[in-house]
């Protein structure tokens, strides 16, 4: 304490000076208008610069929720805009469409989920997801992101599941050309992880480069519709008797993030009927 008393008072005139430079300063912005003016200006201008790294700071971080809201509606957009099609495509010899064409998507709830871990360099890539069986997936579901299909969920734990993407070579997802509603089976080779190939379309399939490719709806995992990827190249399938296309695919996987997983889709005959077909050949081996 007596060191603290001794330092004012060998430096009491400083403290002095310093208070009459304040004080003379708020007179003069005070009392002088363009003095007030600048102080004014100027304060503004530092004011709205810290606002504006505080916003800057504030829209990084909600950049989350945003995108999560955006994959959602990217999502719901193209399964309205697929539904829309196929109906339009089966009421096209009316003219009035009929009030109850209502989308698909109004029977499914999805589940969003956030992408923790990914690989794109391996022959067999996977992704992990946080989200899990305590929130109501299972093997099998279907998964999409903002710009179109990712895969397939391949193994669950409460909290986190494993998801088999279109850049594994274990996926096969059954997918048309859009418009023209020719099938093929969509195949990854081990590549590149921003092409696939869709196999198996038959030699009389007319399409063009360019054209869009689409999930089929044949499958309880994905309603028809949802966006693979579009046509870049057209080859001869080894034995000539059917066309393999390159597909770049929508979802780039070097940079996905948010995902929404799909309720399996209730197609009981359909899975009825398949069992059926897996049971002969296995009778048949």
């Amino acid at each position: 304490m007596g060191n603290l008393l001794l330092f004012l008072q060998k430096y009491n005139y400083w403290f002095l000076f310093l208070l009459l430079e304040i004080f003379s300063f708020v007179l003069m912005f005070q009392f002088n208008s363009y003095q007030g003016s600048v102080y004014f200006t100027s304060a503004n201008e530092v004011s709205g610069r810290v606002y504006d790294v505080k916003s800057e700071i504030t829209a990084y971080f909600d950049l989350a929720r945003l995108n999560e809201e955006l994959t959602q509606q990217n999502v719901q957009l193209n399964l309205e805009l697929s539904a829309l099609r196929q109906q339009l495509e089966r009421n096209s010899d009316t003219i009035v469409v009929s009030r109850h064409m209502q989308p698909l998507v109004d029977t499914l709830t999805t589940i969003p989920a956030v992408v923790v871990n990914a690989t794109t360099n391996r022959k067999n890539n996977f992704i992990t997801i946080n989200k899990g069986e305590s929130d109501g997936i299972k093997p099998d579901m279907g998964v999409v992101g903002g710009n179109g299909l990712v895969g397939v969920i391949y193994q669950t734990t409460a909290h986190y599941s494993l998801v088999l993407p279109l850049v594994n070579m274990m996926s096969t997802v059954s997918c048309r050309i859009r418009g023209r509603n020719y099938l093929g089976n969509l195949r990854w080779d081990g590549e590149d992880s921003q092409y696939a190939m869709l196999e198996d379309v038959p030699r009389h399939a007319y399409f063009k480069k360019g054209d869009l490719v689409e999930t089929s709806g044949y499958s309880t995992m994905f309603p028809a519709g949802i966006l693979a990827g579009k046509i870049v190249a057209i080859y001869n399938s080894s034995d000539g008797l059917s066309y393999e296309l390159k597909v770049k695919l929508a979802t780039d996987f070097g940079r996905i993030r948010d995902v929404l997983i799909l309720p399996l889709q209730a197609v009981p005959e359909l899975n009825v009927l398949e069992d059926r077909i897996k049971k002969m050949e296995e009778d048949r081996k």
